[in-house]
């Protein structure tokens, strides 16, 4: 005679709890595939800011040639959902400030989709 708990154990999941799961699974999946390129290209924009931030002839370059720096950058690097005239770019005297703030609205399924919002600063001391 077998208890209660020893015939759950051997029946397992049933086909709709299967669904359940691989719908949920399937979902998760789907959000990955379209939120990969969202973050790869937020890389490709942190990298180029810091390199043209790193850059010694920074100093000498004034906001739109720095802006301009930025535009070509992004293009060879295919930003697409940032352009350099979004960026806040500021340079007194004594220090450059660039601010990136944006998402992107990527569609999940239906009318249902993923919000992301980047928002980071970077600064250079201008002082040698």
């Amino acid at each position: 005679m077998t208890t209660l708990m020893n015939r759950q154990n051997m029946q397992g999941l049933s086909i709709l709890t299967w669904l359940v799961v691989l719908a949920i699974g399937g979902l998760l999946l789907l959000a990955t595939i379209r939120l990969v390129p969202v973050y790869l290209e937020y890389s490709s924009v942190r990298t180029v800011i810091n390199n043209v931030i790193s850059d010694s002839n920074t100093t000498m370059l004034s906001e739109h040639q720095i802006r301009d720096t930025i535009a070509k950058r992004f293009q060879v690097n295919r930003v697409e959902n940032l352009t350099a005239s979004d960026l806040d770019i500021k340079k007194d005297g004594v220090r450059l400030s660039i601010k990136v703030d944006y998402e992107v609205r990527e569609p999940l399924v239906a009318n249902v989709g993923l919000v992301v919002t980047f928002k980071r600063d970077f600064e250079k001391s201008l002082r040698q």
